[in-house]
């Protein structure tokens, strides 16, 4: 039996204050780009598989990264820590060619991955999927690393947080 739902118009305000209740990971999306590393960042990660190990990344369509992502099919997901919460702002709003300005960061497969990152996975895009306004990015993880022993950076309810560590 197949049923044909009409969605109701939601109001985006009420919308986003809704997602802001699902606690996310903040990451920067990195990808090598012609004139330096590219990055961004991002909330909307998630893993996919764990055989092959595969993640999703949504960046917006429009996004330079996913862009040099989907040119380069290579990026990294790198999850930041407290100590990191001030580069949020820096990949969301800075200037996209001085993004890794005073970052220090190397390469992993070509790929900028930044130091002191709470972890961070190499992927190999596989797939992208155009949704909405969005490109998900499926990518085959290569190389997965953990960092220093502190707490991930997270968001919630429009705020950073991170969770006490327990030993």
């Amino acid at each position: 039996m197949t049923t044909t739902l009409t969605p109701p118009s939601i109001d985006a305000a009420l919308f986003r204050t809704v997602m802001a209740e699902f606690p996310t990971f903040v990451t920067v999306v990195t990808a090598p780009g012609p004139d330096g590393p590219i990055g961004c960042t991002a909330n909307a990660v998630m893993s996919l598989s764990l055989d092959p190990p595969s993640i999703i990344v949504s960046l917006a369509e429009r996004s330079r990264t996913a862009l040099r992502v989907m040119e380069h099919g290579v990026f990294g997901v790198n999850v930041l820590t407290w100590r990191q919460r001030e580069l949020t702002r820096q990949f969301a709003t800075g200037e996209p060619c001085r993004r890794f300005d005073d970052v220090p960061y190397g390469r992993r497969h070509g790929v900028p991955m930044l130091d002191g990152a709470a972890a961070g996975v190499v992927c190999v895009l596989e797939q992208q999927i155009s949704a909405h306004d969005h490109m998900l990015l499926i990518g085959r993880v290569v190389e997965a690393t953990t960092g220093p022993e502190e707490a991930a950076l997270i968001y919630h309810r429009n705020g950073q947080h991170t969770l006490r560590v327990r030993p």
